[in-house]
């Protein structure tokens, strides 16, 4: 989860760069054509508890401590839960900054600086006094008209007593108040931005499914012309290997050796039935001679094959 609320924060957010890794981030923002930094510290306990978002340099604003920079007063953060995106908080203050550009503590106003702290003094004790109603109505003519609008993003100032109250007890009331907030309707425009490039990329994909169903197919079919063809290759080359055995000249020259045994074995069996009277001396002749001259034929041939395999051998053939 922590993973996925990191993920939210570049989604929603332009230049953030990695300080720390699953620590700290850092965004920059254009404040009336200056540029600002959030740095953005995850805790232990993030998202379980809230980040702590830190503007540099220090902002003249409601949401920001004037001391310590940090961002205490934001909506997203005052209503942080473990289902709020750390991406839009982030954005939300941004566009804030952007359009509203506050000036830096650094600066100078027209109220001077010691005279606003001394008029914040003497408002405080009177309340503590019991002077209500003069410390509310000399805050009021203080506080200038921008700085007014300022402090109250929300515009609750300018609902009555009766419509406050419908807020706090109508739930309905309430939400619907809170959709038609300017920077709730906001990110609603952009959430459906978001859901319309998503739509589009659903529709694109299923534009594609037949495509690759069809390349699925194809691509199924030279497998199995592929398996196909590897057997054929194996039964190939099994053949190829007993032909290649049968043809090899060790092999011939044993062919060779048992035809020449088997001519001289017919020749000495046609002088043995001619030796026993068993046939007549014609048909000894022609039978004897065709036996030697198979068997001196293919004795040459033994001999010469003999020959030639010696004679690779010394080669180193």
């Amino acid at each position: 989860m922590r993973k996925r609320q990191i993920d939210t924060l570049k989604i929603f957010n332009h230049n953030v760069q990695e300080v720390v890794e699953n620590e700290e981030y850092l965004v920059n923002f254009d404040c009336g054509g200056r540029e600002i930094a959030i740095n953005i510290l995850l805790g232990n306990g993030f998202p379980n508890e809230k980040p702590k978002l830190i503007v540099s340099p220090i902002l003249k604003h409601p949401w920001v401590n004037a001391t310590t920079g940090e961002i205490e007063n934001a909506p997203g953060i005052l209503n942080y839960t473990i289902h709020s995106d750390l991406g839009r908080v982030v954005q939300a203050v941004g566009r804030e900054f952007e359009k509203h550009p506050p000036m830096f503590v650094n600066e100078t106003s027209s109220t001077p600086q010691h005279h606003s702290h001394q008029q914040s003094s003497s408002m405080q004790q009177q309340c503590r006094n019991g002077n209500i109603h003069d410390f509310n109505a000399e805050s009021r003519s203080a506080v200038p008209a921008q700085a007014t609008h300022e402090q109250d993003p929300f515009g609750l100032q300018n609902l009555t007593t009766e419509e406050l109250n419908q807020l706090n007890a109508d739930e309905d009331y309430l939400e619907d108040f809170v959709e038609k907030l300017p920077f709730v309707q906001h990110q609603n425009d952009e959430m459906d931005q978001l859901m319309g490039r998503i739509e589009s990329l659903v529709l694109d994909n299923l534009a594609r499914k037949e495509t690759v169903e069809e390349q699925k197919l194809k691509l199924e079919s030279l497998a199995l012309e592929f398996k196909e063809l590897g057997q054929h290759w194996d039964s190939m080359s099994q053949q190829y290997q007993r032909k290649a055995e049968d043809f090899s000249p060790q092999h011939i020259k044993e062919l060779l050796q048992i035809a020449v045994s088997t001519a001289d074995a017919k020749s000495d069996d046609e002088a043995q039935r001619f030796l026993a009277g068993n046939s007549d001396v014609s048909t000894f002749l022609q039978n004897f001679i065709e036996t030697r001259k198979l068997y001196t034929l293919r004795k040459a041939k033994e001999e010469r094959l003999v020959e030639q395999l010696t004679a690779l051998e010394r080669a180193a053939f």
